[in-house]
């Protein structure tokens, strides 16, 4: 007996990869979070690089560094660690590549504000968590998104998107002159 051959339309194929992909959305950290205000996890100890620093301050005898990341307004005040070598290199005003560590607190917030405490200076916003490989992926009010990943202990099934985050400068780890 022949094999029939019956033609295959890719019409509804078609049609259904295009209705499933217009059901996607991006996710976004303007939701507001489940749950009363209140202090979900501080001092979550993160480090990440920052590409593209500008050199606002040294301080060689106190042993700190002012930055400014590009594209943000505020400075930030690091100690700089002892592995921070090429430190008489470095200018005010340079672009330099900084490795730095991190404090987060995370927040579920109301109006901005913590029952309590007033008002925060948030500095971010969770926009997504991956329990599985421990990220926190964060959006800040730039529109930049930074994934960081936080160390074992750190309380990710009570955070969602949404959550506030507030980031302490610490130490400065590495450093080195762009361009």
């Amino acid at each position: 007996m022949a094999a029939v051959s019956r033609p295959i339309s890719l019409a509804p194929l078609l049609t259904a990869v295009l209705l499933l992909a217009g059901c996607w959305t991006a996710p976004v950290a303007t939701v507001q979070p489940n749950g009363e205000a209140r202090l979900i996890q501080g001092a979550i100890a993160v480090q990440s690089v920052k590409e593209a620093a500008i050199v606002s301050a040294v301080d060689r005898n106190a042993g700190t560094i002012v930055l400014r990341t590009s594209g943000k307004a505020e400075t930030s005040n690091y100690k700089l660690g002892p592995k921070v070598s090429n430190l008489d290199d470095i200018k005010v005003g340079e672009v330099v590549q900084a490795t730095v560590t991190e404090e987060l607190t995370v927040y579920v917030l109301r109006d901005g504000q913590l029952p309590g405490a007033g008002a925060l200076a948030v500095h971010a916003r969770v926009l997504a968590v991956d329990p599985s490989y421990r990220l926190l992926k964060l959006q800040f009010p730039n529109g930049e998104n930074e994934t960081v990943k936080v160390p074992l202990g750190t309380r990710l099934e009570h955070m969602e998107a949404g959550d506030s985050v507030v980031i302490r400068p610490v130490e400065v780890i590495a450093l080195r002159r762009k361009g």
